[in-house]
């Protein structure tokens, strides 16, 4: 009679095992749900929006660059006169009262 008493604890003990492994198992697979893909704080939201940030700061460095060409090329603009008149007959076509403009096409 004792055996089988032995035998009855020794199941009861690995079956409470077993579902206390479950359970602690599955409340981790439910947190590390949770943390890469559900709630407003999520791993997968945070890199899509680094990758963002990355973009916009190579956005923000470019486009300084260009605004600092274009304060260079307005500050000539105001006070280069022999640029002005280059831009005024590259870009324009323009030309001074008595002069002849003769344009040279190149055949293919």
């Amino acid at each position: 009679m004792k055996k089988k008493t032995v035998s009855k604890r020794k199941r009861q003990h690995s079956t409470s095992i077993s579902v206390r492994t479950l359970t602690l198992g599955f409340a981790t697979l439910a947190l590390i749900y949770f943390l890469f893909f559900a709630g407003s704080h999520n791993i997968v939201r945070y890199f899509r929006q680094k990758s963002q940030k990355d973009a916009l700061r190579k956005d923000i460095d470019s486009l300084m660059v260009q605004k600092s060409r274009l304060k260079s090329e307005a500050e000539r603009l105001r006070n280069d006169p022999d640029y002005i008149e280059k831009i005024a007959r590259e870009k324009y076509n323009m030309k001074k009262k008595d002069e002849k403009v003769y344009k040279i096409v190149k055949e293919k």
